[in-house]
């Protein structure tokens, strides 16, 4: 990895053209502030908010069990398992044990509390669905609103997305690295053993060069990402997060023309692997 860490741009307020045209078309990633001044959400979820108001919402979460301290991907992607429990339930065990790999992850939370959409305003705009696209194509083009609840320490290893995303960073702060697509092959693009195309075994943190030499020259760009401001990442960017403290995050991503040619090669791995299998 190279010793000269670069820092991602940063841009108050952009309108949602300027946000198109300087990152979105060109598949730049930037770090937005301003857009959720209205946002409740940013004012009062947190842990002992949703522990009070929703204790029996029923939510999915990713537990880890392991022996050690290490956040090998490689480990993380053949030992996670899926479970479901209630929002005070994970809370409390969160709370009791802080060292857990327990990370609500990923989960649709409207689904379960529709309420909650009353607390942030769309980010609609700016992900630029052309208007003459028919309402239910409009609709199948921006996925589900996606909650992230866990403790400090948590990770979520390297990995790619399929779509543009807009994280937002609600409660506490996180620290994010973020690698071109150009450099996959430096992150061993692609391991198929690990389950799916958009996973790699590097621990982009804490790299072990004996194991993946090849990322020494990776030129990876580096943030921290705090309560209220927006992370565009997108498609096909490799992210890796890392909690500083007890944390909250919502993640809104979206499909386009652009973003399904430039995943053609990571579909076209995953269809010749299961032809072959």
């Amino acid at each position: 990895m190279s010793e000269t860490t670069q820092k991602i741009e940063r841009v108050h307020q952009p309108s949602p053209l300027e946000f198109y045209q300087r990152f979105v078309k060109p598949n730049r990633p930037v770090v937005l502030s301003g857009l959720t001044g209205g946002w409740e959400a940013i004012k009062k979820w947190s842990p002992d908010y949703f522990r009070t108001n929703y204790p029996n919402a029923k939510v999915a979460y990713t537990a880890w069990d392991r022996s050690d301290s290490g956040d090998d991907p490689t480990a993380y992607y053949r030992n996670r398992k899926r479970r479901t429990t209630t929002l005070g339930q994970f809370i409390d065990s969160m709370n009791q044990s802080p060292s857990t790999r327990d990370y609500i992850s990923q989960f649709p939370i409207l689904n379960e509390l529709p309420q909650l959409t009353d607390d942030f305003q769309s980010l609609d705009a700016y992900m630029n669905i052309p208007e003459l696209y028919p309402a239910k194509l409009r609709r199948k083009l921006r996925k589900a609103a996606t909650l992230w609840l866990g403790p400090k320490g948590i990770v979520t290893p390297v990995h790619f997305d399929s779509a543009h995303n807009l994280l937002v960073q609600i409660r506490g702060h996180k620290k994010l690295i973020l690698i071109p697509p150009q450099q996959s092959n430096l992150l061993y693009y692609p391991r198929l053993e690990l389950g799916h195309v958009n996973f790699s075994p590097v621990d982009v943190e804490a790299p072990d060069f004996e194991r993946f030499p090849r990322f020494r020259d990776a030129t990876p760009l580096e943030l921290e990402l705090g309560p209220g401001e927006v992370l565009f990442i997108p498609v096909r960017w490799w992210h890796y997060a890392r909690a500083l403290e007890q944390t909250i995050s919502m993640n809104f991503w979206w499909f386009s023309i652009d973003s399904l040619r430039r995943m053609w090669h990571p579909y076209l791995v995953y269809k010749m692997s299961r032809l072959f299998r």
